[in-house]
């Protein structure tokens, strides 16, 4: 008994004196992390690549079963360099469809910004006495064209060369990202290629190192941040995309401006769940009010409905549960992940929070059956 004592006091002790250091040398240790994080980047990218590509792997296998298939590495390997096909044509589509169009879009706002801003000053001093001078100086407030090209320079008709030219001292950070890219692409394909292994060898290791019952709970945990995670960014992309094509569709045989532009802020932004959808059509409303405010209301009328159409009918049926939070705690998510890390952490601290929810009420539930079994006893 003495013994444990002693022991858990040495235990905080040393909790407490490493918390003082880390608090104390706080500029110290975030420089530390930070050159750590840059000597394992490519292994994170390569992780993340693995994790988003296995997606589409394990999908694509499920259809696998027959012939050739039977055979694990030719399974396996077909799978792989199928997912990142479909994942580089979804890109290359990208690339070479969409952005153009959401260029021209952009152009289109910087040439009638101006007007419209002027309008939009002169009413709120005829209405509500803004000042001369700021009303002045928004006036002079411009979007420049050369901008709006060099921000879309890579899908202008311009060579590889003109556009690296063109970033300026960008260049250096964008061949840094692109080697760890390129290193973390190798890296997920091992990962992917040696999956089953890997987990095998990391299930001896807590196995042989860790309790029992912390080994199975650390599994455990790890399997329901898995399958969170895989079910959320899966569905909510899925549900993303085809909300973004129904929009832009809808839109174009409308004749509303800006369908492409449009239709990409509001797939964006609907990786958010719950306020996400609404953000992005608020932006798409306030674009078009420069156009006519008779264009605004149609798209908005528009947009209700199809996020209805969305809400009740394809996002049961693509993403289901795989939140299964209340919506407080989602709209919490979003506050404190997008503090933290910006419109990535809103997405990723949703996921997050289901997780810590998920082994709250296990844990809870397992309580209850204890207390309950106690009580018959």
């Amino acid at each position: 008994m003495v013994h444990n004592r002693e022991t858990k006091i040495l235990k905080g002790l040393f909790f407490i004196v490493s918390f003082y250091l880390v608090v104390e040398h706080f500029s110290a240790v975030k420089n530390m992390l930070v050159t750590c994080y840059d000597a394992i980047a490519s292994l994170v990218y390569g992780i993340v690549i693995a994790f988003v590509v296995n997606l589409l792997v394990v999908k694509l296998e499920k259809y696998m079963t027959k012939g050739i298939f039977e055979n694990q590495i030719i399974k396996r390997t077909i799978s792989m360099v199928a997912a990142f096909l479909i994942l580089a044509g979804a890109v290359t589509i990208v690339c070479f469809s969409v952005i153009p169009g959401i260029r021209d879009s952009v152009r289109q706002i910087a040439g009638k910004a101006p007007q419209a801003v002027e309008t939009i000053t002169i009413f709120l001093e005829k209405n509500f006495g803004v000042s001369e001078d700021i009303i002045e100086s928004v006036k002079k407030i411009r979007i420049d064209e050369e901008l709006v090209n060099s921000m879309f320079g890579l899908m202008k008709n311009q060579s590889f060369v003109d556009a690296v030219k063109a970033s300026g001292n960008m260049v250096g950070n964008f061949f840094s990202a692109f080697a760890k890219l390129f290193i973390g692409l190798f890296f997920s394909f091992y990962i992917l290629a040696k999956k089953e292994s890997i987990s095998a060898f990391m299930h001896k290791l807590i196995e042989v190192y860790l309790p029992k019952h912390i080994g199975k709970g650390l599994e455990d945990f790890g399997k329901i941040v898995y399958d969170t995670y895989a079910s959320f960014i899966s569905g909510q992309c899925v549900d993303s995309i085809i909300l973004g094509i129904l929009v832009m569709l809808v839109m174009g045989i409308l004749r509303l401006p800006y369908p492409v532009l449009i239709g990409v802020i509001i797939s964006v932004t609907n990786l958010i769940p719950v306020a996400g959808a609404l953000f992005g059509g608020s932006i798409g409303v306030v674009l078009l009010i420069m156009e006519s405010p008779v264009k605004a209301l149609t798209f908005l009328i528009l947009f209700l409905i199809l996020q209805q159409i969305d809400n009740r009918l394809i996002y049961p049926h693509i993403v289901g549960n795989a939140i299964g939070i209340p919506s407080i705690l989602i709209f919490a998510a979003i506050i404190i992940g997008g503090k933290i890390g910006g419109v990535l952490g809103m997405f990723l601290g949703i996921p997050f929070t289901a997780v810590l929810y998920t082994m709250l009420v296990m844990d809870m539930e397992k309580r209850r059956q204890g207390k309950s079994d106690s009580e018959q006893s």
